[in-house]
């Protein structure tokens, strides 16, 4: 955490005072956060020296790094966490999207034990699992006409681009500034993982960013235009209704509408990517918003907490990938842990589980959230923004409305780092770049604890003025 000390000294003078207490700079924080954290994470800094040289970062999937080192985990049940040192955590990662109905979840956990006592998969198809997962989904988003699955909302992505050029016979897709679709080569190019979005990063297979449109975020005019003179060379725009990796950025009922009209109008296919937003409503985000994608993607929510994904759409595209129609079909899609039996079995009984009921507790609580941070922002005069949809929030240091990701991109992030840290020592597990979700255990008591670490943070940091 030195590194982050040390980028923060430049900000000091920007350290509001608190009532009856001294000025302060912001690295003064930075040292109390730093030495609080390192108090309580002993065991975790042993794991970290221990993985480190064996695995880059000492992360095993690339998610949870933390400076000074990532805290470890070991046990989870309903909305709590547990590391190596024995803290305990309210978890508003939700398993990177994963859970919603919080962890072990009775119906979850009893359906996939049951289904490693059968088995974990076959390299066959289950009896009756695939059909009824399939079923689920195409009983909650009828857009969903034809579905398969595959082991990654990365995979799924990657597919359904691929599906739509060879559908459409044309070689480009058009993406948002800051739209994350995963870790395949085309997701890579501005996907609001780097400051720089014109920022092509190493390795991609050369021509990739010239087969990749970039188009405004909730700017219908802009996107209009861009893809109308584009449409020729079009074969798929694809778009989170929800600019997840971004900062929870939802978009505009006008931005869709309108996206769905030109790529109509121009013979386009419009994707709905939904790995992140599938559990915002018992349909989805385009329930939410009334709108039929050509394509949708899935992921996150509906494999239980075990790797799935899944693409599906229009039965007429679906079909370059049906084997009974053409048996040597170019568009083959083959996947050895897409759809394996214990994940679908964890992901029909999450669904199952995830009534309206819940789902309509899930956006209540998170507009809860939501509303109790803005009251926090302007009692302690902060300019911290939230961002969300349902049960979805993203929290911005910054003066300006957050709509895209060049709004976004104008909050702190040196100070939204140190402001996660904080709430590790306070109990709360977040994503550092301060993104997070409320989950089906949870009532306003924790969300309550949640606002009251924050609170508690900027107080400690000297920059609260109220």
């Amino acid at each position: 955490m030195t590194d982050v000390v040390g980028e923060l000294g430049a900000l000091s003078e920007r350290a509001a005072n608190t009532p009856n207490e001294k000025p302060r700079t912001l690295d003064a924080w930075a040292a109390e956060v730093e030495q609080e954290f390192l108090r309580r994470t002993p065991g975790s800094k042993a794991a970290f020296e221990r993985s480190r040289d064996l695995i880059p970062g000492g992360v095993p999937g690339g998610l949870g790094f933390l400076s000074p080192y990532p805290v470890y985990f070991e046990r989870a049940e309903g909305a709590y966490v547990w590391d190596a040192d024995g803290n305990k955590y309210l978890d508003v990662m939700s398993g990177d999207w994963l859970l919603p109905l919080g962890h072990v979840h009775p119906d979850v956990f009893r359906a996939t034990v049951r289904q490693l006592g059968a088995g974990t998969t076959y390299c066959s198809p289950h009896t009756s699992l695939g059909y009824e997962l399939a079923a689920e989904l195409n009983a909650r988003i009828p857009s969903l006409e034809r579905i398969r699955f595959t082991a990654s909302g990365t995979e799924a992505t990657m597919t359904a681009l691929r599906l739509a050029r060879a559908f459409t016979g044309r070689g480009k897709i058009a993406k948002m500034c800051g739209g994350y679709h995963g870790t395949h080569d085309l997701s890579l190019i501005a996907n609001g993982r780097f400051a720089d979005p014109d920022l092509v990063p190493p390795g991609l297979i050369p021509g990739a960013a010239d087969a990749v449109i970039i188009l405004p975020y909730n700017d219908p005019d802009g996107a209009e235009e861009i893809i109308t003179r584009q449409a020729r060379d079009l074969a798929a725009v694809i778009v989170e209704p929800v600019l997840g990796g971004s900062g929870m950025v939802a978009a505009t009922q006008e931005f869709l509408t309108r996206l769905r009209s030109v790529t109509q109008r121009h013979g386009i296919l419009l994707i709905f990517d939904e790995v992140v937003t599938f559990p915002v409503s018992p349909a989805g985000a385009q329930g939410l918003f009334g709108i039929r994608p050509d394509l949708t993607t899935l992921g996150k929510a509906i494999g239980g907490g075990l790797p799935l994904g899944a693409y599906g759409g229009r039965a007429d595209i679906m079909d370059l990938v049906d084997p009974v129609l053409d048996p040597v079909t170019q568009m083959r899609h083959a996947t050895t842990l897409g759809g394996i039996p214990v994940t679908l079995a964890a992901g029909l009984a999450q669904l199952r589980a995830l009534t309206p009921a819940v789902h309509a507790h899930l956006s209540t609580l998170g507009e809860y959230l939501r509303t109790g941070m803005r009251d926090i922002a302007q009692r302690r005069q902060v300019p911290l923004q939230v961002t969300g949809l349902a049960h979805f929030f993203g929290l911005h240091w910054t003066p300006e409305p957050v709509v895209d990701f060049d709004t976004a991109s104008t909050s702190d992030r040196k100070i939204i780092a140190l402001l996660t840290t904080s709430l590790y020592n306070q109990g709360i597990l977040m994503f550092k770049s301060a993104l997070g979700a409320v989950t089906a255990p949870m009532e306003e008591s924790d969300v309550d604890m949640f606002l009251s670490a924050v609170d508690t943070a900027l107080v400690q940091s000297g920059l609260a003025r109220g």
